[in-house]
C-alpha cells in the first residue's frame, strides 16, 4: 500500500517527460509505474532468495525490506528517467519523426 504513491509519482514524472519530448505520452507513464512495480517485487524476491538459500536468520521487521525495496526501486526507475532524458535531448523527436527504435 505504501509502494501506491511512488508509482503514482513516477508515472507522473514519465509522463510530464514524455510529454516534453514529444513521445507516446501514457506509453511511457506505464513504464514508469511498471519500471518501479517490476524492480520492487525483483529486489523482494531476490532478497527473500537470498534467506531463503544461505539459511539466514533475520529478524528485520517487514517494514525494513519494505522501506528498503521502495527506496532501490525509486533509484532503478529515476535511473532509467536520467537515461531516457538524456538520450532525448541527444535525439529529439520532430513532427513525424520515429518513437521507438528508429521506426
Amino acid at each position: 500500500m505504501l509502494a501506491l504513491i511512488p508509482i503514482y509519482l513516477f508515472w507522473r514524472s514519465y509522463y510530464n517527460l514524455s510529454k516534453a519530448h514529444n513521445r507516446a505520452h501514457w506509453s511511457y507513464g506505464l513504464l514508469g509505474g511498471g519500471i518501479f512495480l517490476f524492480s520492487e517485487l525483483l529486489f523482494v524476491f531476490l532478497i527473500g532468495f537470498l534467506i531463503v538459500a544461505a539459511d539466514l536468520r533475520t529478524d528485520l521487521p517487514g517494514v525494513v525490506i519494505s522501506l528498503t525495496a521502495i527506496v532501490f526501486a525509486a533509484s532503478v526507475a529515476y535511473g532509467v528517467r536520467y537515461l531516457l532524458a538524456k538520450n532525448w535531448e541527444r535525439n529529439p523527436k520532430g513532427f513525424g519523426g520515429s518513437d521507438l527504435l528508429g521506426q
